[in-house]
This record gives structure tokens, C-alpha cells and sequence, in this order.
């Protein structure tokens, strides 16, 4: 269908804005259901953890997190087109009014109901390059509302079909890249919603440091990897500990007195923590971490 000027004119970009949302949404509520359903099955190779189907359940369980994660990224895809389809038509739109206010002045008149330009006869020099501007701004939105049209349908699926079960590909570097203290915000924010929801988890297992500490990331993600640095050097100092102790028969020393303290601040980080989530997490830096609510 092709966009003419009342057309461009009259276009609701709230609505469509208002419909990506909902397609935020979406995608918020299949990342949500990815981890919970790893959340609430993670116990079950413990409870049944031999035999052919044993094994298909775990694998049953895996493909539909890949499935369900598949969706996710799906449907912050069309959230996204539909966004820039709507930028696209703004931008237009304020050409358009931009292009009426200037040959206004010149002495010109459009019509955007009919695309009728009047002018003096001494201007009609620029009665056309006016009217092939108009045919410019509408070509250029019309090719943009072709190419939305052609993106839509890889994203989206028939009711009979099931999404693959192939596994999303890990880009490591990119996951890296999130530690460099220049980058755009808004950049990086765009970048992990895109990505599947378990390319998000291994992010949080392997790298918890970035993410715990990349500015731009959900306040959920962020936590979560803080959460697991502090319990990996919770882990850290009670083995540091234990081995003192052993190797100095139960006497206190320095060093230990140190991992205590670390330990308690450790443990008030904890406490303040309920019912908030860590966003910045350092080291022996505790009493320092933000917290946010949740």
C-alpha cells in the first residue's frame, strides 16, 4: 500500500509506538519464563538422574528454553523495526513541514491534500524543484514502509509451526567489548536485549564482573552477576580461612582477622541488599556498592 501525502500527513507514529511496547512486553515475559523455567527445573537431574528418559526430559527441558528464548529475541526485533519504521515516518513528516514552511516564504503554496503547488510566474523554476522534492520524501518513506513490510515475516511465526532448537551463538568478544568505559549506554542496552535470553546467562556465569558492572544493562542482570561475584568470594574467603586455620592450628592471625572483616562487610552487603539490587559490586570495596530497588 503506498503512503501518499494525507497519508503522511495523517500517520498515528503513537500507535505504532504503542504497539512496540507491547512487543517489549512480550519479550520481557518470555525472558522471564527462560529463567524460570531453568530456575525451577535446575534440580531436576538430582531427582531423576538416570535413564533414557531421564535424559529427554533434560533434553525437552533445554530445547524449550532455547525455543522460548528464541521468542524473546523475536519480539524485541519487531519492537525495534516497528520503533525505527516510526522514526522513519517522523522524520519524514517533519521534512515535509519543513519543505511547505520554506517554499512559504519564497512565495509558494502546497496543498498537501491534493500535492498542488501554486507559485508566482517568475517562480516556477522552484514550483518543480519543489514538487520533485515532495516526490523525494515520498519515495524515500514509501521505500522505508517496503522494507519494514519484507523484515516483519523472518520474525514472526504460522500457528503450526515450532521455532528450531538450535543453540544461539555466544559472541565472546562482544560480551568483552561491554567492559570498555566508553561505551554508549543506550548502545549496549540495545545490544544485550537483543540477545538470547541463555547467551545472557552464560554472560552472567562467565563474565560476572563485566556485566555486574557495564552501565546500560537491567538493573535484574546486573544484580544477578554481582550476587554471584559475592558468593564466589564468599566461597574464596571461607576456603582462605579454613586453610589458615589449618595451617596456623586455630591460632588467629593478621590474615585472618582480615578475611573476617571481609566476611561481615560481605554479610551487611547482603542485608542492606534485601529487597534491592546490587548495581555496582567491588571487592573489599563493599560498604561502597549502589543498590537500587528492585
Amino acid at each position: 500500500m503506498t503512503i501518499t501525502l494525507p497519508g503522511l500527513l495523517d500517520a498515528d507514529t503513537g500507535r505504532l509506538l504503542t504497539i512496540a511496547r507491547r512487543w517489549d512486553r512480550l519479550a520481557h515475559d518470555l525472558d522471564t519464563a527462560v529463567e524460570e523455567l531453568g530456575r525451577h527445573t535446575r534440580d531436576l537431574p538430582h531427582h531423576w538422574p538416570a535413564g533414557p528418559s531421564s535424559q529427554a526430559a533434560q533434553d525437552k527441558r533445554a530445547d524449550i528454553r532455547v525455543q522460548v528464548g528464541t521468542g524473546h529475541v523475536h519480539c524485541v526485533t519487531i519492537a525495534e523495526v516497528i520503533r525505527d519504521y516510526a522514526g522513519s515516518v517522523e522524520y519524514h513528516r517533519r521534512l515535509l513541514l519543513g519543505l511547505v514552511a520554506e517554499a512559504e516564504q519564497r512565495g509558494l503554496r502546497i496543498d498537501l491534500r491534493d500535492g498542488t503547488i501554486t507559485a508566482p510566474l517568475d517562480r516556477s523554476a522552484d514550483q518543480a524543484s519543489y514538487a520533485a522534492q515532495i516526490s523525494e520524501i515520498l519515495a524515500r518513506v514509501n521505500e522505508d514502509d517496503r522494507a519494514t513490510a519484507e523484515r516483519m515475516p523472518s520474525y514472526t511465526y504460522r500457528d503450526t509451526v515450532i521455532p528450531d532448537t538450535d543453540r544461539p551463538r555466544y559472541d565472546e568478544a562482544a560480551v568483552l567489548a561491554l567492559a570498555n568505559a566508553g561505551a554508549d549506554p543506550g548502545r549496549v542496552s540495545s545490544w544485550w536485549r537483543a540477545q538470547h535470553p541463555l547467551v545472557q546467562d552464560r554472560a552472567i556465569v562467565e563474565h560476572p564482573e563485566i556485566i555486574g558492572a557495564a552501565t546500560g544493562l537491567p538493573a535484574k542482570d546486573r544484580d544477578s552477576a554481582n550476587r554471584l561475584l559475592l558468593r564466589r568470594d564468599r566461597e574464596a574467603l571461607l576456603a582462605s580461612r579454613e586453610a589458615h586455620q589449618n595451617r596456623h592450628d586455630g591460632a588467629l592471625t593478621r590474615a585472618q582477622l582480615d578475611i573476617d572483616r571481609r566476611l561481615a562487610a560481605l554479610d551487611d552487603l547482603e542485608r542492606r541488599a534485601r529487597g534491592r539490587r546490587i548495581v555496582t559490586y567491588t571487592p573489599g570495596a563493599e560498604a561502597e556498592s549502589e543498590l537500587v530497588r528492585r
